[in-house]
C-alpha cells in the first residue's frame, strides 16, 4: 500500500491518480498501434485517436464517479464537498465504460471512422489502460475484498493479501480490518482486465465482422467482473440486494448485541471485532445477495448478446475484402 508516491511543493502525488493518468496513457498508445493493424485508413485513424481518447477519457472519469455517488447517495447528500475528491478513490468502472463508449462513439463518428471497427480496436486497449489503472486501487487499499479466516498454519493464503496495521495517510482501506487477510480483489481486477484485454488481442485478426470484438470483450467483462464481485467486502459501498438478515442495520445490531459496536455502528472493541472476523464467524459483516455491479453485468451482457446478432446481420459491419 502507498498512496502517495511523494510530495511535490507540499502537494502530494497520490498513486490512485497517477495509475489513473498512466493507464490511460498506456490505452491511448495502444490504441495508435492497434489502429495502424486493423483499421480501414491506418494514417487518418492514428491522427484521430487522441481526440478520441479525450472523450473517452472525460466517459471514464466522469461516468465511473457519476456511479459511485449514485450507489452511495445518501453519503454524498451529506457530504457534497467530497463528490469530486476522486484522488481518494471511488469509481465505478461499469459507468466509466458505458459513458466512454458513449462519447467515443459519438465522437468517433463525428469524425468519419468506423464507428464498430474503431472500437473493437480502442476497446481492446483500454482494457489493458483499465489493468493499470486498476493498481492504483490496491495503492489506496480501495475495491478491497472480504476477510479471509486464518488458517490454522497462521499464515496468508496465496490468494488474500493483508494491509498494514497502523494504515499509511490517503489510505481508502477501513482501519479495522488492517492487519486481516482478505480477499486481493484488486488485483483479482488487474488480472480480470489482462484476460479481457488478451481475449481482444487474439480475435482481432480473426473477426468475421467489425463489432464482433466489441460485443464479446463485453460479455467477457461482464462474466469475469460478476465473478470477482462475490469475493469483494465492501458490500455497503457497493450497493445491491443484501441477503436477509446480513442488511447493515442487521450486522450493527448483532455486534452492538456481542458488545464489540456501538448503536451507530462505530467499532469501540476493535480487537474484539477482528477475532470475529479471524474465526470466520458468521454474521458479522454485511453481505449481498447481488450486487449493482452484477445486475449491471447482466444487463451488459444482456445488450451485448443483442448487439452481437444485431451486427452479425448488418451489412454496415461486414469486412471488407
Amino acid at each position: 500500500m502507498w498512496p502517495e508516491l511523494f510530495t511535490i511543493a507540499g502537494f502530494p502525488l497520490r498513486s490512485f491518480g497517477f495509475f489513473v493518468a498512466m493507464g490511460f496513457l498506456v490505452g491511448v498508445q495502444v490504441s495508435g498501434w492497434l489502429s495502424k493493424r486493423h483499421g480501414t485508413n491506418p494514417k487518418t485513424d492514428v491522427e484521430h485517436i487522441p481526440d478520441v481518447s479525450w472523450y473517452v477519457l472525460i466517459g471514464v472519469i466522469a461516468g465511473a464517479r457519476l456511479a459511485y455517488v449514485l450507489v452511495n447517495l445518501p453519503y454524498y447528500l451529506e457530504h457534497p464537498g467530497k463528490i469530486f475528491m476522486i484522488w481518494q478513490g471511488g469509481l465505478v468502472m461499469y459507468g466509466g465504460m458505458i459513458l466512454a463508449l458513449t462519447l467515443g462513439i459519438w465522437k468517433a463518428r463525428q469524425l468519419g471512422m468506423h464507428i464498430w471497427q474503431t472500437a473493437d480496436y480502442c476497446l481492446t486497449a483500454a482494457f489493458l489502460g483499465q489493468a493499470v489503472g486498476r493498481i492504483g486501487g490496491l495503492m489506496v487499499g480501495d475495491d478491497y475484498g472480504k476477510v479471509v479466516p486464518d488458517t490454522t498454519s497462521g499464515g496468508t493464503p496465496w490468494y488474500a493479501i493483508r494491509f498494514p496495521d497502523p494504515l499509511p495517510a490517503g489510505s481508502a482501506f477501513p482501519p479495522e480490518l488492517a492487519g486481516l487477510a482478505v480477499h486481493a480483489t484488486q488485483p483479482y481486477m488487474t488480472l480480470k482486465a489482462l484476460a479481457v484485454f488478451g481475449i481482444g488481442m487474439w480475435l482481432l485478426p480473426r473477426k468475421k465482422f467489425h463489432g464482433q470484438v466489441t460485443c464479446l470483450l463485453l460479455m467477457a467483462y461482464a462474466v469475469l467482473r460478476a465473478f470477482v464481485e462475490t469475493f469483494r467486502g465492501d458490500a455497503q459501498a457497493r450497493g445491491g440486494i443484501y441477503r436477509e438478515g446480513l442488511t447493515p442495520k442487521d450486522i450493527t445490531d448483532k455486534l452492538t448485541e456481542l458488545g464489540v459496536a456501538a448503536p451507530n455502528g462505530r467499532i469501540i472493541d476493535l480487537e474484539g471485532y477482528r477475532e470475529l472476523l479471524r474465526q470466520g464467524t458468521a454474521g458479522v459483516q454485511a453481505e449481498l445477495l447481488i450486487s449493482t455491479s452484477q445486475m449491471v453485468a447482466i444487463a451488459t451482457f444482456t445488450i451485448a448478446a443483442i448487439l452481437y446478432y444485431r451486427l452479425c446481420k448488418s451489412p454496415s459491419s461486414a469486412l471488407k475484402d
